[in-house]
């Protein structure tokens, strides 16, 4: 028996790269604004004592930011293909089934 659509467009494993990249993203927002904020980041200094400096903070928020946005539009164009391709699948096998029953009636 043949694969699932959804299994053979990997509709599944874009969806959790979506994910992954978003996940990406709010850590590039979360750590600009502990860089950017001071009253934050003077607060969790206190807290743990363990806060990079700012300006090599910053350059990975940064880089985080938009590695997160660029793999969000990557995998949403994908997935949007993917979800496509499965719709027109779909489509010809339900007229190549009307067809072939229309066929059949005609004899």
């Amino acid at each position: 028996m043949a694969a699932p659509l959804s299994t053979q467009a990997r509709v599944g494993r874009r969806i959790v790269l979506t994910v992954l990249w978003t996940m990406l993203l709010i850590v590039g927002v979360t750590i600009g604004l502990l860089v950017l904020v001071p009253g934050i980041q003077d607060s969790i200094q206190r807290a743990s004592g363990a806060v990079a400096g700012g300006a090599f903070a910053l350059s990975i928020a940064v880089a985080l930011i938009l590695l997160g946005l660029w793999g969000i539009s990557a995998n949403n164009r994908n997935l949007k293909h993917a979800v496509d391709l499965i719709a027109q699948v779909d489509r010809a096998r339900k007229e190549t089934i009307q067809l072939e029953s229309t066929r059949y009636m005609q004899k």
